[in-house]
């Protein structure tokens, strides 16, 4: 599951207030390095992995200094990619639980199928 958040927060500023949030616990990762247009971009990275459940949450930037990871998601500053055993996710309490982030505008579910560079978050 892909979603596409906007908030003009600094990415270490959005995860302490993810962190606030029960039961994430997003820690720091190296940045999410992949070349995009002949150029080496690096992207932000925070992971959190929900062993209970089987899931892993991966927050990432959606630009570095001049390329975006996702182009058709130009309008969104964040990414949170969700892999595992999705069947116990619960999207709606995730999605609430953001919106409570005064600095989050938008959180949207994006459809990866539609995505051209879909590619792009293989190595995630």
């Amino acid at each position: 599951m892909l979603y596409g958040i906007v908030s003009q927060e600094r990415a270490h500023r959005l995860v302490w207030f993810l962190n606030k949030i029960y039961p994430y616990n997003f820690s720091r990762v190296d940045d999410y390095e992949i070349e995009i247009a002949s150029k080496l971009c690096a992207f932000t990275q925070f992971t959190f992995t929900d062993e209970e459940n089987h899931t892993t949450y991966t927050l990432i930037g959606n630009r570095d200094e001049s390329q975006l990871l996702i182009p058709e998601l130009k309008t969104f500053d964040y990414l949170l990619l969700i892999k595992g055993a999705i069947n116990f996710f619960e999207e709606d309490i995730l999605k609430e639980n953001i919106k409570t982030i005064p600095t989050v505008q938008i959180i949207f579910e994006v459809e990866t199928e539609k995505l051209k560079s879909k590619h792009n978050l293989v190595y995630v």
